[in-house]
Parts: C-alpha cells; sequence; structure tokens
C-alpha cells in the first residue's frame, strides 16, 4: 500500500464531482501566500505528508492573511511530520463548518469496512472512547457495496437526522465508488463537514492504494515511489531503488522493507517468507528487512537491485536465502543475481556470511554457481525452512561484531 497525499486525493475526489474546498499544493512560501490571499474568508495551510493526525504535529495551520500565510509555509517546509520531510504543503479555503462527521471504508482483510461517526475532525479513537454511540462499523456487502440507502441507515444509527441525513448518504455513497474506482484499500474523510446552509464539503481526506492496482492508475505510478510508507515512515534510499525497480523493470514482483535487525532476508513466496520472518524472531535472530518475491520474467534484474540494496545497509551482517519451489522457478534465476552481485561488489563471503536454501528445479546447478564462493552455506535439499532460518543465525553469532 501507498498513501496519497492530500493534493491527490482531492484531486482525484473533485475530478469525480464531490465536494472539496479549492486547494493547490505550494514548495514556496511567497507563492502559497499569494494564493491564501486570494482566498476569501481566510485558508489553511497543512504539511503535504502521507500520514494522518498532522493537526496534533501542528503541521495544520488557520492563517488570515498573506504574512501569516508565508511565515507558516517558511515554517512547515522543512520540517519533520511523523518522520516525514515535509518539501511542500497544502493550502486551501477556509471552510464555514456547522457539522462535522468522520467517515472511513477499509479493505483490511474480507470484507471490507466502513465506519462512520457524528463526531468529526478529531481522531476517531478519542470519538470512540468518549461518544462509542456515535460510532458505527458495518461490514460492506462486495455484491451491493455501499448505496445511498445502506448509508443513511448507518448514519442513522449514528445520530443523523432531518436533511443532513440525506446528504450525508449521498456523499458517502459516491465517496464509496470512488474508493472502488481508485483501488483503494483505505479511505478516510476527516471531517465531512455540513455548512450553515445544508452544504457538504470534503476538509479531510486520506486514501491508501493497492499498488497492484497503478497500471489503472498512471497519473500516481512516479508518485509512488516517492511516497510508499512501510507503515510507519517514508522508504530510505535503498528501499526506493527496489521499489523503482519494481515499477520500471517488468515482469515478476518484488517488495523490499527493511527492519533495525541484523540478518538480512531474501525470500519469497508470501506464507514461506512470512514464516522465515517470525521463525528467526522466535530463535532469537533481528531481521534487517523483509522481502516478498513473485517470479516473472525480469526478476533477475530485481533480484539484483534487491541484493545491492541488502549489500548497501550499514546495519546488515548476515544474508539469508532462503526459497521454496515458488511456482517451480529455475533455482539458477536465483543464484545467478547473486553471484553476479557479490562479484561486482567484491564480497568476501568469507567474511561475510550468507546462507542458502533453493528447492526446485536446477538445485544442482545452482549449486554449482554458489560453490564458486567460499564460506558460502548451501544448504542440502532436504533442509527445511527451520535449518535455513538457524543456520543464518548461528553463522552470524559466529561471526560476532567483525562481519
Amino acid at each position: 500500500m501507498f498513501t496519497l497525499t492530500e493534493d491527490l486525493t482531492k484531486r482525484f475526489l473533485t475530478d469525480l464531482g464531490l465536494p472539496v474546498p479549492k486547494g493547490k499544493a505550494f514548495d514556496n512560501g511567497s507563492v502559497a501566500a499569494s494564493f491564501a490571499d486570494g482566498l476569501v474568508g481566510g485558508a489553511v495551510v497543512k504539511a503535504l505528508v502521507p500520514t494522518g493526525r498532522r493537526g496534533k504535529a501542528n503541521a495544520v495551520k488557520i492563517v488570515d492573511d498573506k504574512a501569516a500565510a508565508e511565515a507558516v509555509v517558511e515554517g512547515m517546509i522543512g520540517s519533520d511530520v511523523h518522520g516525514f520531510a515535509v518539501a511542500k504543503v497544502y493550502v486551501e479555503e477556509k471552510v464555514a463548518i456547522a457539522e462535522e462527521f468522520y467517515l472511513s471504508f477499509s479493505l483490511d482483510g474480507f470484507p471490507g469496512q466502513i465506519l462512520v461517526s457524528s463526531h468529526g475532525g478529531v481522531d476517531i479513537e478519542e470519538t470512540h472512547k468518549n461518544n462509542p454511540d456515535s460510532v458505527v462499523r458495518s461490514d460492506i456487502d462486495p455484491l451491493n457495496g455501499v448505496t445511498e440507502k445502506i448509508a443513511r441507515d448507518l448514519w442513522l444509527k449514528a445520530g443523523l437526522k432531518g436533511d443532513m441525513l440525506a446528504v450525508t448518504a449521498s456523499v458517502t455513497a459516491t465517496l464509496y465508488k470512488a474508493f472502488v474506482t481508485a483501488d483503494a484499500v483505505m479511505m478516510e474523510i476527516n471531517p465531512l463537514v455540513l455548512d450553515d446552509a445544508g452544504k457538504p464539503s470534503i476538509v479531510g481526506a486520506m486514501m491508501g492504494i493497492d499498488e497492484n492496482g497503478l497500471p489503472r492508475h498512471s497519473e500516481w505510478a512516479e508518485m509512488a515511489d516517492g511516497s510508499l510508507i512501510a507503515a510507519w515512515r517514508q522508504f530510505n534510499e535503498r528501499e526506493m531503488s527496489v521499489a523503482e525497480a519494481n515499477r520500471k523493470i517488468a515482469g515478476g514482483a518484488i517488495r523490499y522493507t527493511e527492519l533495525d535487525g541484523d540478518i538480512a532476508l531474501l525470500v519469497g513466496g508470501g506464507g514461506a517468507g512470512l514464516l522465515q520472518h517470525d521463525m528467526m524472531l522466535a530463535m532469537g535472530g533481528r531481521p534487517a528487512n523483509h522481502t516478498d518475491t513473485n517470479p516473472g520474467a525480469g526478476i533477475e534484474e530485481k533480484f539484483k537491485v534487491t541484493i545491492r540494496a541488502i549489500l548497501d545497509n550499514p546495519s546488515v551482517k548476515c544474508l539469508l536465502v532462503s526459497f521454496n519451489h515458488q511456482q517451480l522457478t529455475h533455482c539458477a534465476r536465483k543464484a545467478e543475481p547473486l553471484a553476479d552481485v557479490l562479484r561486482e561488489r567484491k564480497v568476501d563471503t568469507e567474511k561475510f556470511p550468507i546462507v542458502v536454501r533453493l528447492v526446485g528445479p536446477g538445485e544442482e546447478e545452482a549449486k554449482e554457481i554458489l560453490d564458486a564462493f567460499p564460506g558460502l552455506v548451501y544448504l542440502p535439499f532436504d533442509a527445511s525452512l527451520d535449518d535455513a532460518v538457524r543456520a543464518a543465525i548461528d553463522v552470524r553469532n559466529r561471526m560476532g561484531d567483525h562481519s
């Protein structure tokens, strides 16, 4: 998943005809201030980072004049918000608020869920704690989605009445269509507001997008590499190099996320990869990263980029390469990229421990390729996943801090 910044989220929603305040992204204080000065009724300046809870980080400010806007923008740009460097801000018109609501859709498992609350503008966790009756959660029927009727029933349970019920239900149904169209796995609207005339406006908006849907959204593809998040932070240069290779090199797929350990994992197959990660933690090892790979034409080049990223990580003291059959991929297609990068980087495999377990067609050929590297531990055919993880931890421990 990658999280769209607010400007891209709101541009997408605007293009679908949803009510969004006038706004624009800027990386220059004076230009942003001139735009803010032209907005009637004041402006709101927000740090443009792919994360929530910006208000608590003082990353959302209301400004009433040009001088104040320029000062706020200049103060935000270059700052840090929840681990993200602020390179741009989003300036939008200030909306007159009579009512504030909360709305979110999520696809974190099956079925998807919708959550609504009559108390918006604050963290939903805080609302649930203080006003639990105002929060209504429901599964989303994958066949019917969220219709106006379904949305109306949910908002009615949350306490809405009268004209605001119909307006909010209509916007909710349209937002769900946007959620599906975007290939999103998360959408949070906080707050969804009504003004004194009952007119709706989407003041706060975030979307998390399934990166597998990028072929249908070319307008977000380039942005994805710079704004992918590893659940809690922005990708570093090594992670971004793998993300860029994954996008630009056709065939196969690979994901690479760094952690705070010292044993690198080059593993594949969602279940087997996660299992080895958990095994390592259970045995006292500390994973330096997590990977997930899907075979396909071009995967060799993506492997090379990933191995380079692993070797460039100063925390890494050992490497475990471990795969099962993985759709009967020839083992040499994994061994050759590893051998190429080890030669390219002139890695001393007697000082930098590497454990390899490859199962599938071409095992003997893969072993011959890697036998050229003294000290590299190539496990036998009958070695289990447990054996591979334990071997990596053992060689790492034997090397101490000298690897």
